[in-house]
């Protein structure tokens, strides 16, 4: 064991300081905010949680001494720190916590937090999209293949006049080794209606070269064979897409220190 297990409350309000911080910050600032909390004495590879661990996570496996009464209070006032969302909540619908750790098989982890599907591309486009759900929720797609081919111009469309294609450099610039994760997506939330069925339909249909609106993600029709990818998708009737969107993003970045080749920013 490099760290310890045991913490004073004092530690442990500032770890999760800094925990909340690393979740909410860019890839390039989670190094410096994990050698802070290393600093302190916590090893998240002591407890085989993962770089994307939270809160939560940390109040599970270590033993804080003394009263633990933890708001994340600022030292002299009793104003509670406000983040961009709860840690607690950013990973957790209907109180089941959706978390991958990226040194483990991927796949077996999905099937076991709910995801659904696993068929490929072709096969959704052969049934019509009948298989999708038509509710919110959160979609992933995924490489079958150990090493990409990448295509000089793809099949995507251009979305109002925009050429989705971008150059092999950059292509090979966003590949992540070790993973069958190339994209994660939201579908619907507190301001749409969007759904599983209607988000990946237009996602697809964007793939086949029409000038629809799913510019996002749009890398994958630079791969040779699209149409082997997988799809799994998770229903989220009572949490926000978008939220656990971005955690398991922000989660995947922690251990990559990358995004998935898909995500991008613009």
């Amino acid at each position: 064991m490099k760290g310890k297990k045991e913490f004073t409350v004092d530690e442990a309000s500032r770890i999760e300081k800094l925990i909340i911080q690393k979740l909410n910050a860019s890839s390039a600032e989670q190094k410096s905010i994990r050698s802070k909390i290393r600093a302190i004495g916590f090893y998240a590879s002591d407890f085989g949680i993962g770089g994307g661990y939270t809160v939560a996570d940390f109040r599970r496996v270590v033993k804080i001494l003394g009263k633990v009464d933890i708001a994340l209070q600022q030292s002299n006032t009793s104003k509670v720190i406000v983040t961009k969302t709860e840690t607690q909540d950013l990973l957790n619908t209907s109180n089941r916590k959706i978390m991958l750790d990226h040194s483990q098989s991927i796949i077996p982890q999905l099937k076991t937090l709910g995801f659904k599907g696993f068929e490929t591309i072709e096969d959704i486009r052969r049934t019509n999209y009948v298989m999708l759900p038509k509710k919110r929720g959160i979609y992933i797609i995924l490489y079958p293949a150990d090493l990409p081919k990448y295509l000089s111009v793809g099949t995507g469309g251009a979305f109002k006049g925009r050429d989705p294609n971008v150059s092999i450099e950059e292509l090979e610039r966003n590949w992540v080794n070790n993973t069958p994760i190339i994209y994660i997506g939201k579908a619907g939330g507190e301001s749409s209606s969007a759904s599983i069925h209607s988000r990946l339909k237009q996602y697809f249909r964007f793939g086949e070269g029409k000038p629809v609106g799913h510019w996002g993600g749009r890398y994958i029709w630079q791969l040779d064979n699209a149409d082997t990818m997988i799809v799994c998708w998770l229903e989220l009737p009572d949490a926000i897409p978008a939220q656990i969107e971005t955690a398991l993003i922000k989660e995947f970045s922690a251990h990559y220190d990358q995004r998935p080749f898909a995500n991008l920013k613009d």
